[in-house]
């Protein structure tokens, strides 16, 4: 018992230190802070940064090899940007982060009109830019209640810096596992409830067999189909989120409507919709997707078929 109480108690040291680490980094000018990003994303490229080789491997996966080398480069600029920008979030007053994050006015109107009409709305997006961001502010832009899943972090302590701070401009993050009974509950005590749920649909699912199997950048994907399936059980409109940077540490923002009413759609419909529109942004801007994800780490099983794309965005087109 005493050594299992003396390695909690120096995991807390660790956890207290990493976090006043980025805290203090986090305090650094804008500016500053996106200088040595440069720096360091330079320094990543060159002589091998986070998950090299899963950034090449998807990049050759997806756009060939002769791309590499710039894409690469590009992406971890982005990256290193994204990351000292999280450590920012700590320390960074509200209207800081409002002002950096700008939302298109007609997708604006188009979230008006649906709360307007009482709609549960799902809100669909990638691993784009400086999503975070865009996580913390859309509670600020928009009339609903709003709600994101997340996947909690291996290090309690962090994780609860972390829910807490981006939680501060009104967005309810709830864990994946307690989603579903938090949203069940909460449509059962609010009559005609007006709530948006962030969705990122875009990780590697843990289970191929339980996986919506199609093509996503031309390459045989395992997709979440949680997404699809909470928007029919609530009757939702669905609605993407694009998040386009348009300067460091500035990112614009445009709803676009994917489905009026959920129910209407075929089976796989809303997925494939929101992957079109996904593809789309990666087109438009390769480098701030999060190609260091191990999004193909999974083969599909035989007894799988690869559904058929019907929304499709490809990036030669």
């Amino acid at each position: 018992m005493a050594l299992f109480l003396k390695t909690i108690n120096m995991w807390n040291f660790k956890s207290h230190l990493l976090l006043f680490a980025m805290k203090s980094f986090g305090r650094q000018p804008w500016w500053l802070l996106h200088i040595e990003s440069s720096i360091l994303a330079s320094v990543m490229s060159s002589l091998g940064g986070y998950r090299k080789k899963t950034v090449t491997d998807n990049i050759t996966r997806v756009l060939g090899q002769e791309i590499v080398p710039r894409l690469s480069k590009d992406f971890y600029r982005n990256f290193c940007d994204i990351s000292f920008e999280s450590m920012k979030m700590f320390s960074a007053s509200d209207q800081e982060i409002t002002d950096r994050v700008t939302y298109s006015r007609s997708g604006l109107q188009l979230m008006n009109r649906l709360y307007a009409e009482r709609r549960v709305v799902i809100l669909a997006g990638g691993h784009m830019a400086n999503w975070e961001m865009y996580a913390m502010t859309f509670s600020q832009k928009i009339p609903f209640e709003t709600m994101a899943l997340y996947k909690k972090l291996s290090d309690s302590m962090i994780n609860e810096e972390m829910k807490n701070s981006r939680e501060r401009l009104g967005l309810k993050m709830v864990e994946i596992s307690e989603s579903k009974k938090w949203m069940d509950d909460h449509i059962a005590s609010h009559e005609n409830s007006r709530i948006a749920i962030g969705f990122g649909f875009d990780q590697s699912p843990s289970n191929p067999y339980k996986s919506w199997w199609t093509k996503f950048l031309g390459v045989e994907t395992a997709v979440y189909f949680g997404m699809e399936k909470w928007a029919k059980e609530y009757n939702a409109a669905v609605v993407y989120g694009a998040v386009k940077r348009v300067g460091r540490g500035r990112y614009d923002v445009d709803f676009r409507l994917v489905k009026e009413h959920a129910v209407e759609s075929d089976n796989g419909e809303i997925i494939d919709r929101c992957l079109g529109e996904l593809e789309r942004e990666i087109k438009d801007a390769p480098a701030d997707w999060l190609w260091s994800h191990k999004r193909w780490k999974h083969n599909r099983p035989a007894e799988m078929d690869v559904q058929q794309r019907r929304f499709e965005c490809k990036l030669d087109s």
